[in-house]
């Protein structure tokens, strides 16, 4: 049974209002649920590795200090080739399931990273955070003879609980910060995602403006080098504030119209939303259609009047896979999952509803 304890914990975990305080509730009361020395929550970038330690106990604050010593010595930890750490599985797993406490402890890694010291013989891993741009891992080291069968079912229905509260907190900090620069801009924001196929794709009307400007006829979307792919990567990793609650950061990048200051917030998923200032008004009634491109506004006229794809296609004297491209921007823009509900929200649009 998971019992009272982990039940009083599991609510204060879901009344958690950001990153810190899930993991003081985490480092304070889990190690007395599961009988666990001490739990520490690791931060981790696909760019640099371990980049945060939360907690303040005795394993936390040697794990600080040899920060660096660990991310070089990652690859020779001793389960490294046993268990995929980006992708572990939704439920905690023991070290002692793949290795036994003895090679652990005498593991070059173990030596380095903690010491001569080390007094641990088993330890518990969970990752909290499965997102692109960042990892967060929930870790409980026993000292003691084994890790019980109640112990195992407390961290893991403690870990589905947390992961479900930083899903909801990443996503509140998302609109949070987005509606925050959109309000107080002094004049209409082009907005764009990156997607992670490095394609830049218009999301509001002031963006379709500026790509129907700037961009080829038939560009959907804008496909960018490996360097610029690069820049944006290296200057969002250092938004976070932590695995959950990101910032905006300046980048300066060429979308057509030359280098531009903009304004960049990455999301869990990989995504990156982009924004900077446009002249212009935003649009009302039917003109509210012209969040579409000119060839989108074409293919959904046809599609509308019931034509496929094929069809749209060489009507358009464009290729099929072009069409469908495009489709796939109008379903973004539209925030619709198909070419039907695609075609109810374009008329929809167009009578200025």
């Amino acid at each position: 049974m998971l019992g009272t304890s982990y039940f009083d914990l599991a609510q204060a975990i879901y009344r958690a209002t950001n990153f810190d305080d899930v993991v003081d509730l985490l480092v304070a009361k889990l190690p007395g649920l599961i009988g666990t020395d001490e739990a520490v929550v690791l931060g981790s970038s696909p760019l640099v590795g371990v980049c945060s330690v939360s907690n303040h106990g005795p394993i936390a604050k040697r794990l600080k200090e040899r920060m660096d010593l660990m991310n070089r010595l990652a690859s020779r930890h001793p389960i490294t080739n046993r268990v995929d750490f980006n992708n572990p599985g939704d439920l905690g797993f023991a070290m002692s399931d793949h290795i036994s406490p003895e090679e652990y402890r005498t593991s070059e890694f173990a030596r380095e990273v903690y010491g001569d010291d080390w007094a641990m013989t088993d330890a518990m891993f969970g990752l909290l955070v499965a997102g692109v741009r960042r990892k967060a891992y929930l870790t409980c080291y026993y000292s003691g003879s084994g890790i019980t069968v109640q112990a195992r079912e407390r961290f893991d229905a403690i870990l589905l609980t947390v992961r479900g509260v930083l899903d909801r907190l990443e996503a509140y900090n998302v609109e949070r910060v987005v509606r925050q620069r959109i309000f107080g801009a002094s004049a209409p924001l082009a907005i764009f995602f990156l997607n992670q196929s490095s394609e830049v794709c218009p999301l509001n009307h002031a963006a379709v403006t500026f790509a129907e400007s700037r961009w080829a006829p038939d560009e959907a979307v804008r496909q960018l080098t490996p360097d610029q792919t690069g820049l944006i990567d290296r200057v969002v990793d250092d938004a976070w504030i932590n695995p959950v609650t990101a910032d905006w950061r300046d980048v300066t990048l060429d979308l057509g119209a030359g280098p531009s200051l903009i304004h960049a917030l990455p999301k869990l998923s990989g995504e990156v939303i982009m924004m900077f200032p446009v002249s212009g008004h935003e649009p009302v009634g039917e003109e509210a259609v012209t969040i579409l491109t000119r060839r989108q506004r074409e293919i959904m006229e046809w599609i509308a009047e019931g034509k496929t794809s094929a069809e749209a296609a060489i009507i358009l004297g464009i290729s099929p896979r072009t069409v469908e491209k495009h489709l796939e921007a109008v379903f973004q823009r539209l925030g619709v999952e198909n070419r039907i509900a695609a075609m109810r929200r374009y008329l929809d649009l167009k009578r200025g509803l």
